[in-house]
C-alpha cells in the first residue's frame, strides 16, 4: 500500500478548533497523504528542471486538505499542499493541520498535541454521505458534522475510515523535560534527547539518549498523557552518550530475563558515572566491518560476560594472542593457569605436588629398564641362572615405548 486516502473527513475536536481559530488562521483536515508516487499527478516544475528531475518525487509528503469553511468539495479538485517543515513528520488522515504561507504559497504545518501517537486526529470521526460539488446540496449536513465531530450517514453507505489503511492508535507517553532540553519524539515511541542537566545533582553533564521504543510495561503503569522518562534497561534499543554526573542506571538483562552468569574476574564500577560513557543496549547487537578491519581499543580492562557460549571462527588466517601477563581459564570450576613470569602451567590444580613428566625422559628410562631386565641373571646353588625366558617380551615392550610420546603436544 503506497498511499493513504479517504473520500471525506471530519474537522478535528472542539478543543483543537478553539486553539487555532482566529482571523488570520487557516486550518483544515487531511483527507489524502502521498506516501509514494504511485498515484501522483505531475507537478508544474520550472522549465530548467523539467528535463532533469522526475517530477513525481516532489509529491512525497504532500497532502490534500479540506479547509474549514468549505461546505462541499470534490476530492479530485482539492489542491495538494507540501509540508512547511518535513522534519515534523507526515500527518494522519483526519488530522487537523494549519496552513501557513511559505514563499508566497500555502504549506501545511502540523499542530502540536499532547497525544504523541495520534495527534489531534479523531478516530472514525469522518464524514459519511457528504455530497461533493457534483451532487449538490448537503451543506447543512456538513456544517453540522464539522461543528460536532459526529459522523453523518447517507444512502451512499459508510465511507468512514480510521487514521489510514494500517495505522493503529497506541499509547505513547511524552517524556519529562529538564531545563534547556531539546526533545525529538515520534508517534511510535522513538525519541532523541539532547540534555545537559538530567541528573540528580542538576549540574551540567551533556547527554544524548536515543531510544527506539517505549517500555511496554509502562503502558500499564502510566495514564495516557502522563509524562515518563527513558528506561535504558526495559525500553527498546537504546544508545546513551553521557558525561559527568549523569548516572547510567544500567544492569545486564531485564527484569523478566536477568543474567545468570556472575562475573569472576570483572569488577564493575560502583556507579556508572563520572566520565564520558557510551552505552548500547538492545535485544540483539550486530557489529559488522564489511570490507576492512574491526579494531577495539581499551585503556582499561575489557570483559565479555554471557549466559551463552563463546565461539570464535577465524576462517582464513588463524589467531595470535600476545599476553603480557598470566592467563587464567576456569571451566566448570576447574582452573587452568599459564603463569607468564615463571612459565609454569597448572591444569585443574593450584598445587605443585604432582608435576607432569617429561615424555622423552620417561621413555629413555623405561628403555633402560627393559634392557636391564633382559640381561637379568640371578645366583643359584647350581650357579648363575640363564637370562630370563621372557627377555624377548621385554625387547618388544622397549620397541613400542616411543608410541607413548605425543606427536602434537610438547613441554619443556
Amino acid at each position: 500500500m503506497g498511499r493513504t486516502s479517504i473520500s471525506n473527513s471530519s474537522f478535528y475536536s472542539n478543543k483543537g478548533k478553539k486553539l487555532y481559530e482566529g482571523a488570520n488562521s487557516r486550518v483544515g483536515t487531511v483527507i489524502f497523504v502521498h506516501l509514494d508516487d504511485s498515484e501522483a499527478e505531475p507537478l508544474e516544475l520550472p522549465s530548467d528542471l523539467t528535463d532533469k528531475v522526475h517530477d513525481k518525487q516532489f509529491v512525497i509528503g504532500y497532502c490534500k486538505i479540506v479547509q474549514r469553511g468549505e461546505s462541499t468539495y470534490n476530492v479530485n479538485n482539492i489542491p495538494e499542499y507540501p509540508p512547511s517543515n518535513p522534519d515534523e513528520g507526515i500527518p494522519l488522515l483526519g488530522e487537523t493541520v494549519q496552513l501557513v504561507e511559505v514563499g508566497g504559497k500555502l504549506a501545511y504545518k502540523r499542530i502540536p498535541n499532547i497525544n504523541l501517537n495520534a495527534g489531534n486526529a479523531v478516530e472514525d470521526a469522518l464524514l459519511r454521505g457528504l455530497p461533493d460539488e457534483e451532487s449538490g446540496g448537503g451543506s447543512k449536513d456538513y456544517s453540522t458534522t464539522s461543528q460536532t465531530g459526529t459522523a453523518n450517514s447517507s444512502d451512499e453507505g459508510d465511507r468512514t475510515t480510521k487514521f489510514g489503511e494500517y495505522f493503529e492508535k497506541n499509547q505513547i507517553n511524552p517524556l519529562r523535560l529538564y531545563e534547556g532540553d531539546k526533545l525529538i519524539q515520534s508517534r511510535f515511541g522513538q525519541s532523541i534527547r539532547f540534555s545537559g542537566y538530567n541528573n540528580d545533582e542538576n549540574i551540567l553533564a551533556p547527554t544524548i539518549i536515543i531510544r527506539n521504543k517505549q517500555n511496554p510495561k509502562s503502558f500499564d503503569e502510566l495514564k495516557e498523557y502522563q509524562h515518563t522518562e527513558e528506561d535504558i534497561v526495559e525500553d527498546g534499543s537504546t544508545i546513551a552518550i553521557t558525561s559527568g554526573e549523569y548516572l547510567l542506571n544500567f544492569v545486564p538483562g531485564t527484569e523478566d530475563s536477568p543474567f545468570d552468569t556472575e562475573p569472576i574476574y570483572h569488577t564493575p564500577p560502583d556507579e556508572l558515572k563520572g566520565t564520558d560513557q557510551v552505552l548500547v543496549n538492545s535485544g540483539r547487537i550486530i557489529l559488522s566491518a564489511k570490507d576492512s578491519e574491526m579494531i577495539f581499543y581499551s585503556k582499561g580492562d575489557y570483559s565479555f560476560i554471557s549466559d551463552g557460549k563463546l565461539t570464535i571462527d577465524n576462517g582464513n588466517d588463524g589467531a595470535s594472542i600476545d599476553l603480557n601477563g598470566d592467563l587464567l581459564i576456569t571451566t566448570n570450576d576447574n582452573d587452568m593457569k599459564f603463569l607468564a613470569s615463571s612459565g609454569e602451567i597448572y591444569l585443574n590444580t593450584e598445587s605443585d605436588e604432582q608435576p607432569l613428566v617429561r615424555g622423552q625422559v620417561l621413555v629413555d628410562l623405561l628403555k633402560d629398564l627393559c634392557s636391564e631386565l633382559q640381561k637379568e641373571i640371578h645366583p643359584t646353588p647350581a650357579g648363575p641362572s640363564a637370562p630370563p625366558s621372557n627377555a624377548s617380551a621385554y625387547a618388544g615392550i622397549s620397541n613400542k615405548l616411543d608410541t607413548i610420546l605425543s606427536t602434537l603436544n610438547f613441554t619443556e
